[in-house]
């Protein structure tokens, strides 16, 4: 079972929410936009260049092993004005779908 806190809703309200983002093509919008802004702020290379620096340290380098190694570092790398804005598009589309039930 998953457990939640009060901030953070379950896997079924998760998927329900993501559903209907698919439904009504938010979903995409919002993946273009967090893409866009990911590669104008220069994450984008910044993870190339950390994924190469981490298949290089690998004694034999896989694809897995360098996609462990770079995870974390890769949502840390996430810069808050992309957080901020990504996170705005989100609540104005809930906001949104909440008004029109």
């Amino acid at each position: 079972m998953v457990s939640t806190t009060p901030d953070q809703p379950d896997e079924a309200t998760m998927n329900a929410i993501r559903q209907r983002l698919i439904e009504t093509g938010d979903w995409d919008r919002i993946q273009k936009l967090l893409r866009a802004q990911l590669e104008e702020s220069g994450w984008a290379d910044d993870l190339k260049d950390l994924a190469k620096e981490k298949a290089r340290a690998q004694e034999t380098p896989s694809l897995e092993g360098v996609v462990k190694a770079i995870t974390e570092s890769a949502q840390g790398m996430v810069g808050e004005g992309v957080r901020r804005d990504v996170m705005q598009e989100i609540e104005g589309i809930l906001d949104r779908e909440v008004d029109q039930a």
